[in-house]
């Protein structure tokens, strides 16, 4: 018997490590697409196409469960997540187009430390003396991350990537509230249908028609923030947190390949300290996530 779950426990362990590794590559594929076309598009554009190809690929799921998809008990809840992940993706697609790749891929692993801020200061959960160390770790880590780049002069960008890594924790904590009582299915495609109109009308100002070749990067946008947003449901759903995501390193290997390559970016060394600071901070805190999914609406 103790051998079984041993070796079941082996497995999950795989299939969870496997789940996030390919989060992690789409995500900083996408994350590289962003990059790539914010020289022709501005983000309002960007945002909507990613959100309009992402409601596209869950048209089946509306198909099929229709208007029972939508059955809420918390409905001004949905609303706020709405809300903060509109706020969050317009910051990060921002910072994308204007600080480095890798910069801003190492903020991004901020967000459980944020999440964890949040929940002490509003939801009542305890700062024991690991979540606190994690912290002052993670913290450590975003100073010697964004040095480098304020001394290029990119405020801004870091700014923004700092504030969707905010974002991106609330949009965590809602996800923890709303799992509670709401579905996973309606949890995903509320996002889209309340995100699609509102990223139509920012971007009616800066409208521009892509060529055939942006819009399949753009569709690719969409497709492939679904695929990334279920390997990391499925990742946390197969292994503890403090398995994969050591796993989401891979992120800021890709963005880096990817910044010298496409871009000319040679991340300062301080970069890859910081990162890997914020990362084992987030692992650190993982230790208190056995359980849950958290979803990325970012």
């Amino acid at each position: 018997m103790t051998d079984t779950r041993l070796r079941a426990g082996g497995n999950n362990n795989f299939r969870g490590v496997a789940y996030m590794a390919t989060y992690a590559l789409f995500q900083s594929l996408i994350w590289v697409v962003v990059r790539v076309l914010s020289d022709r598009y501005t983000p309002e554009l960007l945002v909507f196409y990613r959100n309009a190809f992402g409601l596209l690929v869950i048209l089946p799921l509306l198909a099929t469960r229709g208007r029972s998809l939508f059955h809420t008990a918390r409905p001004w809840l949905h609303g706020v997540r709405g809300l903060v992940a509109c706020v969050g993706v317009y910051s990060l697609f921002y910072a994308l187009a204007n600080a480095p790749l890798a910069t801003v891929v190492a903020i991004t692993y901020l967000a459980p430390l944020f999440s964890s801020v949040i929940a002490v200061a509003f939801m009542g959960e305890r700062a024991n003396a690991l979540r606190l160390a994690a912290l002052v770790i993670g913290f450590a880590g975003m100073v010697m991350v964004a040095q480098p780049s304020l001394a290029e002069g990119a405020f801004f960008g870091v700014t923004a990537a700092l504030l969707g890594a905010v974002m991106t924790a609330a949009a965590f904590v809602a996800v923890k509230v709303l799992s509670r009582t709401e579905d996973m299915a309606t949890m995903v495609a509320s996002q889209f249908v309340l995100l699609v109109p509102v990223s139509l009308w920012l971007a009616l100002d800066h409208w521009v028609w892509p060529s055939p070749a942006d819009f399949a990067l753009m569709a690719f946008m969409g497709l492939g923030f679904t695929i990334a947003q279920s390997a990391m449901a499925r990742a946390f759903a197969s292994a503890d947190a403090t398995v994969v995501l050591p796993v989401d390193f891979l992120r800021l290997l890709v963005a880096t390949v990817a910044g010298v390559v496409l871009f000319g970016e040679v991340p300062d060394i301080l970069v890859w300290l910081g990162g890997a600071l914020i990362l084992a901070a987030a692992v650190m805190a993982g230790f208190r996530l056995r359980s849950g999914v958290p979803v990325n609406n970012l």
